[in-house]
């Protein structure tokens, strides 16, 4: 994708870290930050280990494919084995890829996985793509609020930088694919978003319960819907993966496209301009 222009955007939800949130113990390793590559020296062992049981979740889309994924991220791995890898999204081919990070598709939850070195975070669950890309009038920021800059009563400028970019990942910059930490992107990136005419469908779940004891419909935890997003993500709370485009390049998407965010949003108001069409305006800011 060239320029680092919004497409069709895509948000990989953490579900361990949702159950986390509701009392489950997990293993710090399932947290998505901190990404540190100490997290684990010498590979997962399921024996000392336990993979969180998210089947209480669906795993598919309205047309029934898998959107299961799984990312392992601040990796030193040449090669790993997950027992329900189906395709790769980014480096994420098993048998050869670079330090780093590694998105990869899966046909199910994950029941074991092998690694051999350092992985900071281990990330899994299910992904939502927007029905389509959002409108033109989006905003693409940079901040730099880690900077403080005061004047000496000489005149001086004098400049502290607390922080410029995200913390590296090991011996990593962030969101890089080999090279060193001093390499990693500065700046933190802001996007605001507006998305029109999105069917009640891709919003809304058919029942927005959280189980269903007639059987007969989806509830809020097993349909693809924008409000289980909000809903996994505890309304902002919990930090996501955000890739600023699925579509262009999906065989090889850049590095550059992908932050780990948090939505910067006390409410989310979904505005109807049609029968069953809705507006909705999103601020997603990158956290570290």
């Amino acid at each position: 994708m060239a320029y680092q222009n919004v497409g069709t955007p895509r948000i990989y939800l953490n579900i361990p870290e949702y159950l986390a949130s509701n009392g489950l113990i997990i293993d710090n390793v399932f947290r998505t930050l901190p990404v540190s590559a100490s997290a684990i020296g010498t590979g997962i062992d399921p024996a000392t280990t336990e993979i969180p049981n998210i089947s209480a979740f669906t795993l598919a889309d309205a047309d029934g494919n898998s959107i299961d994924y799984i990312a392992l991220l601040g990796h030193t791995e040449t090669s790993y084995d997950i027992n329900s890898y189906t395709g790769d999204i980014i480096n994420g081919t098993q048998s050869e890829c670079e330090n780093g990070f590694s998105i990869s598709k899966l046909s199910g939850r994950p029941i074991s996985i092998s690694t051999t070195n350092n992985v900071g975070s281990i990330v899994f669950g299910t992904y939502y793509d927007f029905p389509h890309s959002p409108d033109l009038n989006l905003t693409l920021s940079y901040e730099y609020d880690g900077i403080k800059e005061i004047a000496t009563q000489g005149g001086a400028t004098l400049t502290n930088a607390f922080y410029t970019k995200p913390p590296a990942w090991g011996s990593l910059g962030a969101w890089e694919l080999g090279g060193y930490s001093n390499h990693a992107k500065s700046g933190r990136r802001v996007w605001d978003l507006s998305f029109s005419y999105l069917s009640d469908s891709s919003v809304f779940p058919d029942n927005a319960g959280l189980v269903n004891e007639t059987g007969a419909n989806l509830t809020l935890l097993e349909d693809d819907t924008f409000q289980r997003v909000i809903h996994l993500t505890n309304g902002g709370q919990l930090p996501f993966i955000f890739q600023a485009d699925n579509t262009v390049d999906a065989t090889s998407p850049k590095p550059d496209q992908f932050a780990i965010c948090k939505f910067d949003q006390s409410s989310f108001q979904f505005k109807q301009v049609a029968n069953g069409v809705y507006n909705v305006k999103l601020k997603i800011r990158e956290v570290w």
